[in-house]
């Protein structure tokens, strides 16, 4: 945002030089209406978003948005309790308010660690400069026209009621004023000064304001001074902007009319001249328009229907080629990059196609859940004896067993014998029990690859034997996982409850963990095109805004060099200009090739 509001800046500021430049010929050549639509450029520019692709002058400007944005200061009136170390030592007073309990220092700007950025500062003093700024002209203007409406003598309506005509003391010339309620209003001694024809054509070019939307045009002339209100060129383009503003109304009343009276309009013009300061919608005519405009009525020249158009198509390449020129980017390739790691939730430069990755290197499928271990065995209930435990059948016999027989005392319990090879290890002993016990696990494998787990313990006290077997019937209960290609349309995992005696099942769809696997990287070959195609469009539109800003000067040039009625001094510096930014272009254009 900060990078944005800077290149904004900047690049309203050359194409206000722009504009300055080539009014007086684009006037001269196509007449002032065409002259006073340049000012759009400037206006266009200011409210241009950042655009797709990486633009030249966004990477010209970045390098020093960049080192003011590293450099951190502070300044101001400060506490010295909390300020920066660094800043302490520059502080130009101390003062010391109520007995002591709030001392502040003053510190100019001074460069800490602790402070913030250069940009920051320069962004704050800017701000607060343009709502100063706009703010004191809304509210100057706003009491200017309560004052007309109040000193008020006479009142009528014109334009189909859509005006009130003022006759007031509160102004010394003709003016137009309002936006949502529109106004014209007149010295108390317009009638005495103009004659009739004289007052028919001064309300005919205030009525041409509100016609043309002048007003709103002032509003945002005035809105972007205050952006600018620290540069001389944004000032001198504004008086430019009003200068040529009611020359393109002079010409408006003047079209289709008589040529003889241009003489009567010179003698309005002349006596409504006064003095004004900057104003956002009030036409304060200065004394310093009066030249151009009376030079401008002294030529009494008709335009073809093919200049004009020619004229026309001119001011939109230029315009093209000025916002093309001084757009600010950013990244479409990272905008569309980060949008699609955010849908499939996969980094794109993890990604390798599919055809230059190996089989090694390919994703493994997630690791099967583990069966819940069994449940601990609990006591029988106390039986008269205690017989031997049973024998369960085995097949592909594997097991280990521990026992331990204590007569006297408890004693450690004897490690368990090492696995076999593609046997679970066993379970951990049991703990030493009072008088005799036996402890016996067995643990193997049947053919089908299924793990079981026999566990016998035999414990014999003074007034009672208890047995605990705990066979294959609870192991059952426990989950089988399977892996296995499950179709289109599932899900990746999928459990299937248990039924009928048989345990539950896990099912891990291993072709649906491929499928995933080929979506992702369909989708990063697709955003790695589409990436490709947006930064071939912007260098497209780049270079078609230079072939037509170079045309647009070609018809600018050629335009001068026929018009006859420039000097020659006139002509050559208007041809230099022209020359001189058609070399800028055609540069600009071989450093794209």
């Amino acid at each position: 945002m900060i990078g944005w509001v800077v290149e904004t800046l900047i690049a309203t500021t050359l194409l206000m030089l722009l504009v300055l430049a080539i009014r007086k010929p684009v006037r001269a050549a196509f007449g002032p209406r065409l002259a006073y639509a340049l000012w759009a450029l400037p206006a266009m520019r200011m409210i241009l978003p950042p655009l797709p692709g990486n633009w030249r002058f966004s990477s010209l400007l970045s390098p020093a948005v960049e080192t003011l944005n590293r450099h951190e200061f502070v300044m101001g009136a400060l506490n010295p309790s909390t300020m920066p170390a660094a800043a302490a030592s520059h502080s130009i007073a101390t003062i010391t308010l109520a007995q002591g309990v709030a001392p502040i220092a003053l510190v100019p700007p001074v460069e800490t660690p602790d402070g913030a950025p250069l940009i920051a500062l320069f962004l704050g003093l800017w701000a607060v400069g343009a709502v100063v700024f706009f703010g004191y002209h809304l509210i100057a203007h706003s009491r200017f026209c309560r004052r007309i409406i109040r000193r008020a003598k006479d009142a009528r309506t014109v334009a189909g009621g859509r005006v009130r005509v003022l006759e007031t003391d509160g102004t010394s010339g003709p003016l137009a004023f309002g936006i949502f309620r529109k106004y014209v209003a007149f010295p108390g001694d317009f009638a005495e000064r103009y004659d009739a024809l004289e007052r028919d054509l001064a309300l005919a070019h205030e009525l041409g304001h509100h016609a043309r939307g002048d007003l709103y045009a002032n509003w945002g002339a005035l809105a972007m001074l205050a952006c600018h209100w620290f540069n001389p060129v944004a000032w001198r383009a504004f008086k430019a902007f009003r200068a040529d503003q009611e020359m393109a109304c002079d010409a408006l009343v003047l079209a289709g009319r008589p040529g003889s009276l241009r003489h009567a309009y010179g003698r309005a013009i002349v006596k409504s001249a006064h003095g004004g300061a900057v104003s956002a919608a009030c036409h304060l005519h200065t004394i310093n328009d009066l030249k151009g405009r009376l030079k401008m009525l002294s030529r009494n020249q008709s335009r073809s229907r093919r200049t004009l158009i020619g004229g026309a198509a001119g001011l939109g390449l230029v315009t093209l080629a000025g916002l093309g020129l001084t757009a600010s980017g950013t990244s479409a390739a990272e905008t569309i990059r980060g949008n699609v790691e955010n849908a499939v939730g996969v980094k794109l430069a993890d990604i390798r196609l599919a055809s230059v990755v190996s089989a090694k290197e390919m994703p493994k499928p997630p690791v099967a859940p583990a069966a819940p271990r069994a449940p601990s065995a609990v006591d029988a209930p106390v039986a008269p004896a205690a017989p031997e435990a049973p024998k369960a059948p085995m097949t592909a016999e594997s097991w280990s067993t521990v026992a331990q027989t204590d007569t006297v005392a408890p004693v450690p319990p004897v490690p368990p014998a090492p696995p076999v090879d593609g046997v679970a290890p066993p379970a951990p002993p049991a703990p030493p029990a009072a008088d005799h016990d036996q402890d016996t696990t067995r643990v193997w494998t049947d053919k089908d690859g299924h793990r079981h787990v026999q566990r016998v313990i035999v414990r014999t006290g003074k007034d009672r034997t208890a047995m605990l077997d705990m066979q294959d019937s609870v192991l059952k209960e426990a989950p089988q996982v399977i892996k296995t290609n499950c179709g289109p349309g599932t899900p990746v995992v999928k459990q299937d409850d248990a039924s009928s005696g048989k345990a539950s099942t896990i099912i891990i769809c291993t072709d649906r963990i491929a499928a995933m696997r080929e979506n992702a990287e369909r989708q990063a070959r697709a955003a790695k095109a589409e990436a490709k195609k947006t930064e071939r469009v912007a260098l497209q539109t780049q270079q078609a805004s230079l072939r037509a800003a170079r045309r647009g000067l070609d018809a600018a040039r050629a335009a001068i060099a026929a018009n006859s009625e420039l000097t020659g001094k006139a002509r050559q510096e208007a041809l230099a200009g022209i020359d001189r930014a058609s070399r800028k272009l055609d540069a600009q254009a071989r450093t794209m090739d």
